[in-house]
């Protein structure tokens, strides 16, 4: 997947009780019809509460449809599903940089990425521990490629079982003043 001239590769992994892979952008007419109606079920008011101004739009198959193709073009989406009846449980954005301090540059075979991540997981599949596989899985997945350096995100400081999720997983909070926006709290693993 390659967002402003950055190739990273597909994230696909298994857990347990999940699987999880990378849509590509060659892939969305094929899944667009499906995924387009799960998303737009998944996107509950009480999901999107702590999620940015752009999802906010989405409340039908079309806006999900028009949010995952402009999503696509920044980002990674991967998509979280049962690994027994392969319904949606959430998803994760992935936005890649190469990681200049830490040995990554273009030009190299192997850079190293700072992975930014978003996620989110569907209302009816919270408070059963699926956020934090979800994570373990991803951080399992970034360890294992190695080209991964760190993994970061952000989350409302009132949003604390996003907050708690990411803790369990090995991520710290940033206590550098410029890494805080107002409201949000970042947390950061390096790899």
């Amino acid at each position: 997947m390659t967002y402003s001239n950055v190739t990273f590769p597909n994230v696909a992994f298994q857990t347990p009780r999940l699987t999880a892979a990378a849509l590509s952008s060659s892939a969305l007419p094929y899944a667009k019809s499906t995924l387009s109606t799960e998303l737009a079920t998944l996107l509950t008011s009480v999901v999107k509460r702590h999620l940015p101004p752009d999802i906010q739009a989405v409340s039908d198959a079309e806006s999900a449809l028009r949010w995952l193709e402009q999503t696509l073009e920044d980002c990674q989406f991967v998509a979280v599903r049962l690994a027994d009846d392969d319904a949606l449980v959430g998803f994760f954005l992935l936005y890649a940089e190469v990681d200049a301090q830490r040995g990554g540059q273009p030009r190299l075979a192997s850079p190293l990425y700072s992975l930014r991540l978003g996620y989110v997981v569907a209302e009816t599949f919270q408070g059963q521990g699926l956020a934090s596989e979800m994570v373990e899985g991803l951080v399992t997945w970034c360890r294992a490629s190695g080209v991964v350096s760190s993994l970061s995100g952000g989350a409302e400081a009132d949003n604390l079982p996003s907050i708690k999720v990411l803790e369990k997983n090995g991520f710290v909070c940033e206590r550098n003043d410029e890494f805080h926006q107002g409201n949000t709290v970042f947390l950061t693993l390096m790899l």
